[in-house]
């Protein structure tokens, strides 16, 4: 970690809800990241990242997420 950051946007990659839960479940669970971008495949160690921010917030979010917090630095 050495305190740089990259930031991607990517259109919606769900088909409804229900997938939606099941990739950010996979995502949650998962070693790697793999982000096709540019033309170009980013495989990203997650050992290797502090966090990862979404933005827009999911429709539905899987239990044991702590909602409604702020993030204060």
């Amino acid at each position: 970690m050495d305190g740089s950051s990259e930031t991607f946007t990517f259109p919606k990659q769900a088909k409804d809800q229900y997938d939606q839960m099941s990739k950010l479940h996979d995502a949650m669970t998962a070693d790697r990241i793999v982000i096709e971008a540019d033309s170009c495949l980013h495989i990203i160690p997650l050992n290797a990242v502090k966090r990862f921010e979404f933005s827009p917030l999911p429709d539905t979010l899987p239990e044991g997420i702590i909602r409604n917090a702020s993030l204060n630095l």
